[in-house]
């Protein structure tokens, strides 16, 4: 993979639990644009490498972006395009720094978070968690899709670039398929990226690797040989306003 479409944080800690985190950006922006917020989270997962994605293709007034909004016609089939060059680059990563799946969180901000929402549902599942800050569905899920990641949608509640009703939308439609999912919505919060934010995301993957020990521990203790890969408790289908 070409070093210009990452940027590598390594971890702080080498003591703390391993794992990989992957940002993707918004339209119009590149990847070091992210380098404060990545950073942000690596606090909270010092164990963590950090990788922060450029866009696939160039944005028409700047910048990086992964797939072109206009003209509506024919936005399905580059988004679907768009997936399929992020998924390869996303494994390329993976295999270079030597991280699983099950190892990997994505991160994603705007037309990342949407992004990051469509590598959900690639099969197999890129990633163990994903977070998605001001998304919305590029395309709709079809009758037999059911994304496998935890999915938490985090939006601010007076975003105009994205409004928070098509994260509602996209909260609501992830539901009905199943999904393990959770939406936050951060009240007079705009189209931004703040400490409030990286509270609410980092939270709800702590609480999400919590569950996952918690109910390894329990399986490990039943001397149980079947691997439970999540539990979904009603509270992580919610929509709270903070």
């Amino acid at each position: 993979m070409p070093e210009e479409f990452w940027i590598e944080l390594p971890p702080i800690s080498p003591t703390a639990p391993r794992r990989l985190i992957v940002f993707l950006h918004a339209a119009g922006a590149s990847n070091d644009a992210l380098v404060p917020f990545a950073i942000a989270w690596q606090q909270k997962f010092p164990g963590a490498t950090v990788a922060l994605l450029a866009g696939n293709a160039t944005a028409p007034r700047g910048g990086r972006q992964w797939f072109d909004h206009q003209p509506v016609a024919g936005r399905t089939e580059r988004v679907e395009r768009a997936t399929e060059q992020a998924i390869d680059r996303l494994h390329a990563l993976q295999g270079a720094l030597g991280f699983e799946p099950r190892e990997t969180i994505l991160v994603g901000w705007s037309q990342g978070a949407t992004m990051v929402v469509e590598l959900a549902r690639c099969l197999p599942a890129p990633a163990a968690v994903v977070v998605a800050y001001a998304s919305q569905l590029a395309r709709p899920l079809t009758a037999h899709e059911h994304p496998l990641p935890i999915i938490h949608l985090v939006h601010g509640e007076f975003d105009t670039v994205v409004p928070v009703a098509l994260g509602e939308r996209a909260w609501r439609g992830l539901l009905a398929a199943g999904v393990d999912v959770s939406f936050d919505v951060l009240g007079d919060a705009a189209h931004e990226l703040g400490p409030g934010m990286v509270a609410l995301g980092t939270t709800r993957v702590m609480q999400t690797l919590f569950r996952g020990r918690r109910a390894a521990s329990r399986v490990a203790s039943r001397g149980s040989e079947q691997q439970t890969a999540s539990t979904r408790p009603a509270d992580t289908r919610t929509r709270s306003v903070h």
